[in-house]
């Protein structure tokens, strides 16, 4: 057996020693013709040490510092019919996406912000927006839902508003699949748009 000496073994730095790759993002965002409507795809440019979505994520469940008033006023996670049962759990599933991301695939999400009309209680609201969002994306991709409610801590902020994050790769009864690329692109903004508008018009119908 051919020995190796110990200063022919490459070592490797500690990756928390490494400059950090983080999402970076393109947004559409609200706008005269869509002002309660924004969009946003969020990729990585390099494969190294990646970050993550979860960071994205903490930072919308737990807005604030404050222990009573510093989160979310709700969140949902919604999955298509043939998920894995145990990518239900929040934590479960940005992990597996994150830990399962190959290193070519650079799109990560995208996120669609909806303002709520402050005329109607916010949970009519975050209702709309939950049957747009499982109608639109959830039947192919795994969506996380969070409502920020400034008003329920007595603060003015953005006014109500639900984000809607698309993790980007379609799920199958395997798991996690490969990434979309159309959702991740002008033509997966105009499609989400166009069906918000729609579904905006079938829910004032129907209710």
């Amino acid at each position: 057996m051919a020995y190796m000496p110990s200063t022919d073994i490459d070592t490797c730095e500690d990756a928390a020693d490494l400059p950090q790759t983080k999402l970076s993002a393109f947004v559409h965002d609200l706008c005269e013709k869509h002002p309660d409507f924004a969009f946003s795809r969020h990729w990585y440019k390099c494969q190294e040490n990646r970050i993550g979505v979860r960071p994205w994520f903490e930072k919308k469940l737990f807005p604030g510092e404050d222990n009573r008033f510093g989160y979310a006023a709700k969140h949902d996670v919604l999955l298509p019919a043939m998920a894995p049962g145990d990518l239900g759990r929040f934590g479960t599933l940005v992990d597996r996406f994150d830990d399962t991301l190959p290193p070519y695939e650079q799109h990560a999400m995208v996120h669609v912000k909806i303002m709520l009309d402050p005329a109607e209680a916010w949970h009519v609201g975050f209702e709309r927006v939950r049957s747009y969002a499982r109608a639109h994306f959830a039947h192919r991709f795994a969506t996380v839902l969070i409502a920020h409610i400034p008003g329920l801590a007595g603060l003015k902020g953005q006014g109500n508003h639900v984000h809607c994050a698309v993790l980007s790769r379609e799920i199958t009864i395997n798991g996690f699949g490969g990434a979309c690329t159309e959702l991740c692109s002008d033509r997966g903004y105009e499609a989400a748009l166009a069906a918000w508008r729609e579904h905006k018009k079938d829910w004032e119908v129907s209710a």
